[in-house]
């Protein structure tokens, strides 16, 4: 075993032994079921205000925000709880590098916010797919992960057969727009044994887009009609 493992190991077993009593962030002492205490629980960022297009924070208070009115997104709705930055960021760096899902349990717990009441509801969750390379090396897929989560929560099956990635790509972190639109290019491959056409693609974090607008380019080549993105968090673009 390496120093790494035996380390991640040791830590998995202390949060293990802290974490029904303790808060995650913090350590302080908890009652109940919580996995943070109320000051923690401040500090997990939600997104004011959000446009349903982008997740957004909206200057008009309105659905939809004015850079989406001008250029519409290929996806037709998009539900996002949390601002990628600060606890949120820690945590799901820790999801996706650390083998550490309880954090991703815990920001599914507190964003459950922004799916309430909402209609109408997608028929699947379909999980962003990593190559089986990188599947074999990371050891889960993160957003698999959080799509059964949020599967509990609502009744919504998942289907993690539908998406395949059919090649590999770089790390989209450190990627401008254009070069993460290229390299995401023709990676996926749609094969659903069934028809659906009203799904949600799920994944961590949603930074410019490039991803599931790839992936909804090819839903809507393969007749899905409403494509909706659900995530953990949104990075802000730069305003125009």
């Amino acid at each position: 075993m390496s120093g790494r493992s035996l380390q991640q190991l040791i830590t998995r077993l202390f949060r293990r032994t802290l974490a029904p009593g303790c808060c995650l962030a913090c350590g302080h002492v908890l009652r109940g079921s919580d996995t943070l205490c109320a000051g923690c629980r401040h500090r997990l960022e939600k997104i004011p205000d959000a446009c349903d297009y982008c997740a957004e924070p909206n200057p008009l208070h309105d659905s939809v925000c004015p850079r989406c009115l001008r250029n519409p997104p290929r996806w037709q709705r998009m539900r996002i709880p949390f601002h990628y930055r600060g606890l949120v960021r820690d945590y799901l760096i820790r999801v996706k590098f650390d083998e550490a899902p309880h954090f991703a349990h815990t920001l599914t717990r507190y964003g459950s916010h922004a799916f309430q009441e909402l209609a109408p509801q997608p028929e699947v969750l379909l999980p962003v797919p990593l190559h089986p390379n990188r599947l074999l090396m990371r050891g889960y897929n993160q957003a698999e992960e959080i799509a059964r989560l949020w599967s509990q929560a609502t009744g919504i099956a998942v289907d993690t057969n539908a998406l395949r990635r059919t090649r590999t790509t770089h790390n989209q972190s450190g990627l401008s727009a254009t070069r993460r639109s290229e390299n995401v290019r023709g990676a996926f491959e749609y094969a659903a044994t069934r028809e659906y056409r009203h799904v949600a693609v799920v994944d961590d974090i949603v930074t410019t887009g490039s991803t599931v607008d790839e992936i909804t380019r090819l839903l809507h080549r393969h007749d899905v009609d409403f494509v909706e993105i659900w995530a953990l968090a949104r990075a802000y673009r730069n305003n125009p």
